[in-house]
């Protein structure tokens, strides 16, 4: 906690993406006493008006973005900072001394090898491979004789989906030999054996702490609706979750993990690793599981933590909207920050029961 008790300022960086959102979700959960800062790189993003100080900055890639991320947290006084936002992992795990210089917040990233072996979908089924776990049948596109030995031994259709990237954003079906020659056409993808049956998908939460002793475990079976999960089951099957301790103990990642498998008649196949928070963080927080907050416990002011055990919970979700006062998306759109803004906020659509 900061002097006084005075709220601990976080930052949490992109949040006009959901799973940036989903942390900021988890973290009004948090019973510590919290200011956070959000930041995008425009105005016209939802998150930076759900936050107690939205800040614009440059994107990523540009060269302005550290000196100005830094000018935001050291004027916020900012003690750590967190993402949900790919391109922006990217960065901090590349340059994490450099950031923490620049910012004097903490930030708690994976090594590169833990986060490449994340992101790069390849790299995660010969990880996985390599150690022992059962992973799909795959071949990289740029090897279209292998390709063709995968289409004859795992049969039609094979899932063909970018190396990099998630939300199932360029993921298509191979149904035939055209497909896979399109396929083989398209550089940086991974062709997958396609995992049956299609009710059995799990993704799991795992939190690691800095030791690398496993801090809880949340197993959810789910429905996807335009590669996000719709709708979560607390399905704790004990095999599931052999498998995906299994596998967040061997790899030791930075904090939260989140295991995607399906549960096929060989036994929990995994398919994807994200060693970070996710997409389902917001619904794992909603059921105690909340790996914000004990981020900010452990990683942040070094306690020991322990999340709760899970047994039971439905999640079914559904779109809002935030309703934003024209004159404070000018006072964004003119000074880049909402600091000093002191009109109306911004409030959210009503959903429930008629009052």
């Amino acid at each position: 906690m900061s002097a006084a008790g005075a709220p601990l300022p976080v930052a949490v960086l992109a949040v006009g993406g959901n799973v940036s959102q989903g942390i900021l979700k988890a973290l009004r959960r948090s019973a510590l006493p919290l200011r956070i800062l959000g930041t995008d790189v425009s105005a016209d993003q939802a998150g930076l008006y759900a936050v107690d100080e939205g800040h614009v900055v440059p994107w990523a890639s540009d060269p302005a973005f550290l000196p100005e991320l830094a000018r935001v947290c050291r004027a916020g006084g900012v003690r750590v900072l967190m993402s949900g936002c790919e391109p922006i992992i990217d960065f901090l795990v590349a340059h994490r001394a450099e950031v923490e210089a620049a910012t004097g917040a903490l930030c708690p990233v994976n090594t590169p090898e833990v986060h490449e072996t994340g992101e790069d979908k390849l790299l995660t089924c010969r990880w996985l491979a390599e150690h022992g776990f059962d992973a799909p049948r795959h071949a990289p596109s740029e090897d279209a004789d292998a390709a063709r030995r995968l289409a004859e031994t795992a049969g039609w259709p094979l899932v063909a989906k970018p190396r990099r990237g998630g939300g199932a954003r360029g993921l298509f079906l191979v149904h035939g030999a055209d497909d896979l020659a399109y396929a083989c056409r398209k550089p940086g993808y991974l062709l997958q054996e396609y995992l049956r049956p299609d009710d059995a998908e799990y993704t799991v939460g795992c939190f690691c702490k800095q030791d690398g002793a496993l801090a809880g475990t949340i197993v959810m079976r789910r429905e996807l609706l335009a590669g996000t999960t719709y709708r979560a089951w607390v399905d704790d099957h004990p095999a599931v979750r052999r498998a995906a301790e299994a596998i967040t103990a061997a790899l030791r990642p930075a904090g939260p993990c989140n295991i995607q498998l399906r549960l096929t008649e060989r036994g929990p196949v995994c398919f994807e690793i994200n060693a970070r928070f996710s997409g389902t963080t917001p619904l794992r927080a909603a059921f105690g599981f909340n790996e914000a907050d004990a981020f900010l416990r452990h990683y942040l002011l070094g306690g020991d933590v322990t999340l709760p055990r899970v047994t039971e919970g439905v999640a079914l979700r559904y779109w809002n909207e935030l309703y934003v006062p024209a004159a404070a998306l000018e006072h964004v759109r003119g000074r880049g920050t909402t600091v000093g803004y002191d009109g109306p906020g911004a409030s959210a659509e009503p959903f429930g029961p008629a009052r």
